[in-house]
């Protein structure tokens, strides 16, 4: 188990597929691909990108 974003148990809440990436537990797709293609085309979407730095707030 790789370190989690805070993300992450959205991420498995919407069903996601996680695999490791680079250390972090991250969601590779949820479910099928096509349909979820499809859907941020006609709609939006949203990369977690919490992996890539820290934020000092």
């Amino acid at each position: 188990m790789g370190s989690k974003t805070p993300l992450y148990k959205q991420h498995v809440a919407a069903g996601a597929r996680i695999v490791d990436f680079g250390g972090w537990d991250m969601p590779l797709h949820y479910g099928s691909q096509k349909e979820e293609h499809h859907a941020v085309r006609s709609n939006a979407g949203v990369f977690d990108v919490s992996h890539m730095t820290i934020v000092d707030l």
